[in-house]
């Protein structure tokens, strides 16, 4: 094989045939455009004058231009190193009307995730409601806190629940219809030893007591079950030895249903008390009590109609009135109103006073009669009385 020291001059004609030196590792002593086949990667590759290998259908850094990107080319985003898409590459301002989700997801957010104001806050005359109990001086203060405050009573930190009854003080139980966790503030009023009343620590086994002085006129406020927003205070006139003293709890402030019950003939649902209707003889509305339909049993007719009323108490009722001018031989309608064809009629004469027969030719209906003279009669002449 010929060993070339020297260029050859080929004069424009074309290589025919022509294989660059093929390999599994890189050519010896190689010069800048030396052709290479590497044979590992199967790529035709060629010497930079930097001294690497290109392969020669590797794109070179930075020669791919917007220009040379044909406009229905169609490119990953995964290929790209911005996502143009991505928030996080907007620029500029985008209307909150074309974020789909900008509603929802402000509403869904705390106010106290929220950056804090730096004005005053206007509210229209709204109430801010549901409170805690104050803990620290700039907290706002509630009507019982101000209330508690003029009255010179001390108020201690909320309890979550009030006893109903006298328990045992330990466990984590239920009362008044809520389940205690531990570390939960109680107010226990109701022991059968009322040297036991006070405020606690709800716990897994026995229950210890707040660090709470207590002492005439000191408040507490309760914030669930059915005692939920009112407020308690200790009605002793006397200093408390605790453990050693009664300790009287009375409801102080608030609504619930602390401290209220429901009489004779009302019933309670939470905070609202409403008259028990027994039957349909007492009419309760949103604003007013009425009598409706009172039974027989009741002292009442069980009707709306004076037929009604009679035949619900079995008694006959009457009727009387001037007959009107009657022709001889014809028939007059008589209405009573009775309700029933069992009925006795018997006619009088104004002017004397003498009875006086007329006929009664048909009953028609339950209400009515038929009667008949011979002779006329004027009008007013005579009296007709209906008896059932």
């Amino acid at each position: 094989m010929p060993n070339w020291y020297s260029q050859q001059r080929l004069n424009k004609i074309p290589v025919v045939g022509l294989v660059p030196e093929t390999s599994g590792a890189e050519p010896a002593e190689p010069v800048p455009f030396q052709m290479w086949g590497d044979s590992g990667s199967g790529r035709a590759k060629w010497r930079t004058p930097a001294g690497t290998w290109i392969a020669f259908d590797d794109v070179r850094d930075g020669a791919i231009t917007d220009a040379k990107i044909a406009a229905s080319a169609g490119i990953s985003l995964s290929k790209l190193a911005v996502n143009p898409l991505a928030r996080s590459a907007h620029t500029g301002t985008q209307p909150a009307s074309t974020i789909s989700d900008f509603v929802q997801q402000v509403r869904a957010t705390r106010l106290d995730q929220m950056a804090a104001p730096t004005a005053d806050i206007a509210l229209a005359g709204y109430r801010l409601t549901g409170l805690g109990a104050p803990m620290n001086p700039s907290d706002a203060a509630r009507l019982a806190d101000v209330q508690a405050a003029a009255a010179g009573i001390s108020v201690k930190p909320a309890v979550r629940v009030a006893t109903t009854t006298n328990i045992a003080l330990s466990g984590l139980q239920q009362i008044d219809g809520v389940t205690l966790q531990a570390g939960d503030r109680v107010l226990v009023k109701d022991q059968t030893d009322a040297s036991q009343n006070g405020l606690y620590v709800a716990a897994a086994d026995a229950w210890q007591r707040t660090g709470d002085l207590l002492a005439p006129n000191t408040f507490v406020f309760v914030s669930a079950g059915t005692a939920a927003d009112t407020g308690w205070a200790i009605s002793n006139d006397e200093p408390i030895t605790v453990n050693a003293s009664p300790i009287t709890w009375a409801q102080f402030t608030g609504g619930g249903t602390g401290g209220v019950g429901a009489g004779a003939g009302l019933v309670q649902n939470g905070q609202m008390i409403n008259v028990a209707a027994a039957d349909a003889s007492i009419v309760v509305t949103d604003d007013s009590i009425s009598v409706g339909l009172v039974s027989v049993a009741q002292g009442g007719t069980g009707a709306t109609t004076p037929a009604g009323a009679r035949a619900a108490l079995g008694v006959g009722g009457s009727y009387a009135a001037d007959l009107p001018a009657l022709s001889a031989g014809e028939g007059q309608a008589i209405t009573h109103n009775l309700g029933t064809k069992d009925v006795a009629v018997s006619f009088f004469e104004v002017a004397t006073g003498a009875d006086v027969h007329l006929d009664v030719v048909d009953r028609p209906d339950a209400n009515t009669i038929t009667v008949r003279s011979d002779i006329p009669v004027g009008a007013g002449a005579i009296r007709v009385l209906v008896r059932s």
